[in-house]
């Protein structure tokens, strides 16, 4: 019988305020953090990058294929919005922090760093390290990709994450020094999710990053054909010098996009795949049963929801049409039919794991009669019509839920179209804010700073639709100023009792992450955040 692991069962109040803290403990006290990982072997002169088709049994070997329901919308890395393709991209490119599968920060391509004062983070680089193009990293690197991230002409949604910094001082090649307009407390979270550092090639604009990328990453960039394939391969610098992180296992990645859920399973099972995700619950006792498969299990801190665009659909604007909706969607049926159990309702805007949970909270209950009368209310006892948007594999039985939520709001009144999007249509419409609704993943990869882009109604981020409440913003401006991790977690339970009384979301649940594997697959295992990181990724003999 076939694989199955369940890992990462719900952080408690204890773990997660520790996960908090440790930017605010370490603010306190000066602490340095990181450590320095074993160096790679250094080589001389000036290196250049190769790809090595064959090292013999200790260099890398073998093809892996794995399939998710979406293609990457671009190969930047400072455009891409989807956890599916910052996992195609993170397998080329690196970033100054990195995150443990149980999101604790670890030092990346920086080895340790500090907080100076309130304003001045400090930052030591790792040496001897290079882009696949040649480029020796340096902290030039840092300040230039720093610089590109925070360019309004980028249209980068994150951009905001980054908004306190003002100053990027390169003190020498290996050291770099982050001055902020005031106390940020969450600048090291912000730089272990976005920010990846771009080679000269980039920054100066020389290459498009849409379509080419280069990174330090431990594999290269091959091609890309959108809406069929990507390919890296084993990036090994002159002389045998590996990734500072180690040696490649596998010698070529091909990630391919197929959005029908049976198909991933049918590929998986006749090894024209080997990690597939999402898996469908259904067909999970089939990877399960299967003697060379299996299926890795855990509750994702990702929350999933429905956001309300009240800039388009103007009953929106009232919060008792927004409480209706809440209340006219039975989220424990949908999570025992359509999700087969492979969900945990959600109780306002987030979820165990992220500062901010308040377990306090109740789940809105299902009660159909309650949202009518809110809607006569509002002026809305005829109902409406509207079109819910939904991706497709994007997301856990995303079309299936969407549907099944449009028939239960037809159910009072709110008569629902669904509409089916391939994922970049999809992101557009959401970033041009031109859905009525949509079915959508918010909050998961930063544990803490992501709802400065989600409500704020002066930076109008992705989940951002319209939704204006003073002390929302008031609180999302204060809170990453805030350097003792306890008051900073009691202001963002705040806004989340905010979040969860006004409704700009209808609030869905965690889902499982389910991952089907092949037994050849050795040495990965998941991240909370769902998002796929190679590691030590291989083949067994």
């Amino acid at each position: 019988m076939g694989r199955t692991k369940h890992i990462f069962n719900s952080l408690n109040r204890r773990d997660f305020i520790r996960l908090a803290g440790l930017v605010g403990a370490g603010t306190a006290s000066g602490l340095l953090w990181g450590c320095t990982a074993p160096e790679a072997a250094t080589t001389g002169g000036q290196p250049s990058v190769e790809v090595t088709e064959s090292q013999g049994p200790s260099g890398p070997q073998g093809e892996l294929v794995i399939v998710q329901g979406v293609d990457a919308e671009s190969l930047d890395p400072y455009v891409t919005t989807s956890g599916a393709s910052k996992g195609m991209v993170w397998s080329i490119y690196d970033k100054l922090l990195e995150r443990s599968p149980d999101m604790q920060l670890i030092p990346w391509l920086a080895t340790e760093w500090q907080v100076v004062d309130d304003t001045t983070w400090e930052f030591k680089l790792r040496d001897e390290v290079y882009f696949h193009n040649g480029e020796k990293f340096s902290a030039e690197h840092v300040r230039d990709s720093i610089t590109r991230f925070k360019d309004p002409n980028l249209k980068n949604v994150y951009a905001a994450q980054l908004a306190p910094v003002v100053e990027v001082e390169v003190v020498d090649p290996l050291t770099v020094r982050i001055k902020t307009d005031g106390p940020f407390a969450l600048l090291a979270e912000v730089l272990s999710t976005y920010c990846e550092i771009l080679p000269k090639a980039i920054t100066s604009g020389e290459v498009d990053a849409a379509t080419q990328a280069i990174g330090t990453g431990p594999y290269r960039f091959v091609e890309w054909t959108p809406g069929d394939r990507m390919v890296v391969e084993a990036a090994t610098l002159a002389g045998g010098q590996p990734h500072f992180s180690g040696q490649p296992r596998l010698q070529r990645i091909l990630w391919r996009p197929v959005p029908e859920g049976t198909t991933r399973v049918v590929e998986l099972k006749t090894g024209q795949a080997h990690l597939i995700t999402p898996v469908d619950p259904v067909q999970r006792q089939e990877l399960e049963a299967d003697p060379a498969t299996g299926v890795i299990a855990f509750r994702q801190i990702n929350s999933i929801i429905v956001v309300l665009n009240s800039l388009k659909v103007e009953p929106f604007q009232d919060v008792r049409v927004r409480q209706a909706l809440n209340y006219a969607t039975d989220v424990p049926t949908l999570i025992n039919t359509v999700m087969q159990g492979a969900a945990y309702q959600l109780a306002g805007p987030f979820g165990p794991g992220i500062p901010g949970y308040d377990p306090e909270l109740e789940p809105y209950p299902y009660d159909p009669d309650k949202a009518r009368q809110l809607l006569a209310e509002a002026g809305y006892g005829d109902g409406f019509e509207l079109t819910l948007v939904s991706p497709n594999g994007r997301y856990l039985n995303d079309r299936l839920a969407s549907e099944a939520i449009a028939g239960m709001w037809s159910e009072v009144g709110v008569q629902t179209t669904v509409q089916v999007m391939d994922w970049s249509p999809f992101v557009e419409g959401v970033l041009g804010k031109t859905h009525d609704a949509f079915f959508f993943s918010q909050v998961g990869v930063l544990l803490d700073a992501t709802v400065s882009i989600n409500f704020h109604s002066g930076r109008k981020g992705a989940a951002w639709q319209g939704y204006d409440n003073p002390e929302v913003n008031q609180i999302i401006d204060e809170a990453p100023k805030e350097m003792d991790a306890e008051k900073r977690n009691e202001m963002y339970k705040r806004l989340g009792r905010i979040i969860y009384e006004e409704c700009p979301w209808v609030f869905l649940w965690n889902q499982q992450g389910l991952f089907g594997i092949r037994n050849e697959v050795q040495g990965w295992e998941p991240h909370q955040d769902g998002i796929i990181r190679l590691g030590d990724i291989h083949l067994a003999a």
